[in-house]
């Protein structure tokens, strides 16, 4: 049986320790010894709390050493890995502009050798025509990912998008000795106003295997405190930023031209204003039409970047009552 909350928990224990007699201590050493045997017939993902809960009643009970031995080991998988997100630059963003999130797995070595890396969850195992799964059931992994992001983010967010690493990716070393550090995804977020101020906890549900079968352990990130309230918030992280310009001057014989800006590289792409200065003497922009930031991939050199682009399309007319300009001059970009 599972409970809603320790107290309820706690109540059950004081009444069997309140029977009459020694009736109590029957009932105690009955729920002990059924405690292990019983979970075989449990679903995955509720073994960990029914453990938990079990063992409060029952307490250091002599007839609960096998469900204590295995309620040990869950608490040892769940304190060797973590779900940890990260900003991708300040976190102070824009309340009309996106932001990029990462999302690591920070693990020891010894739970990555022991779960044989993490590559699984970054596939949809149902979506290909054959997949294994070490004896678990097969999961759509990475859409479960993507449903739970929505579920937990769009009562503050939209999301965008969801990035996903490879299912090669390797782990790197932190400053930590024995930890490590997977990347898993990058979920690019927009605030739905500015009295956002965290981004609330994720969770990434990891299997393992165990002598009942298989547990279903739910790794939850903590809240992430940022701060929406800016309408110019600074530049995000960008590198090897390239530019380019295409002109289309079928109709500059009517005053009319049509420029197409894309800017691609490391980092989340933005606004065409920080990317680039664009004042073409003799023009007016007349109608403006932006992609909005679109991420592509992860870098498969730097693990820890990614690879997005923005695109541009701009309307320009001359300026009314003058004549026709015979040059243009193209954005010129303001980072190296």
């Amino acid at each position: 049986m599972l409970f809603r909350s320790e107290r309820q928990v706690e109540a059950v224990r004081d009444a069997l320790k309140a029977l009459p007699g020694d009736a109590g201590e029957r009932h105690l050493a009955m729920f002990a010894s059924g405690l292990f045997t019983k979970m075989s017939a449990l679903k995955p993902a509720v073994k960990f709390r029914y453990l938990k809960a079990g063992l409060l009643v029952i307490g250091e009970h002599k007839q609960a050493a096998e469900a204590k031995k295995l309620f040990d080991y869950y608490q040892d998988l769940v304190t060797e890995i973590r779900l940890q997100t990260r900003v991708d630059g300040p976190t102070s963003v824009a309340t009309d502009q996106p932001f990029g999130l990462f999302v690591d797995l920070r693990h020891t070595r010894e739970i990555e050798r022991e779960s044989g890396g993490f590559g699984r969850y970054l596939r949809n195992q149902n979506d290909v025509a054959y997949s294994f799964n070490y004896g678990r059931p097969t999961e759509n992994y990475r859409d479960k990912f993507q449903e739970m992001c929505k579920a937990q983010l769009s009562e503050n967010f939209d999301v965008l998008s969801v990035t996903f690493q490879t299912e090669n990716v390797h782990s790197v070393a932190t400053e930590e000795y024995g930890w490590r550090v997977t990347p898993y995804a990058y979920v690019m977020l927009k605030p739905r106003g500015p009295q956002i101020d965290r981004v609330p906890s994720l969770r990434l549900d990891l299997d393992f295997l165990d002598t009942s079968g298989y547990v279903v352990l739910p790794i939850e990130s903590p809240a992430l405190p940022i701060d929406a309230s800016r309408s110019d918030a600074p530049l995000r992280p960008v590198a090897d930023v390239e530019l380019t310009q295409i002109l289309d001057e079928r109709q500059s014989k009517d005053g009319k031209l049509k420029l197409e800006i894309k800017a691609t590289g490391h980092g989340l792409m933005p606004p065409l204003a920080q990317l680039a200065d664009f004042a073409p003497a003799g023009f007016a922009v007349a109608e403006t039409e932006d992609t909005g930031p679109m991420v592509s991939r992860f870098d498969q050199e730097n693990q820890t970047a990614i690879v997005s682009e923005r695109t541009w399309n701009l309307v320009l007319r001359a300026n009314e009552g003058a004549e026709l300009p015979r040059t243009f001059a193209f954005a010129k970009p303001k980072l190296e």
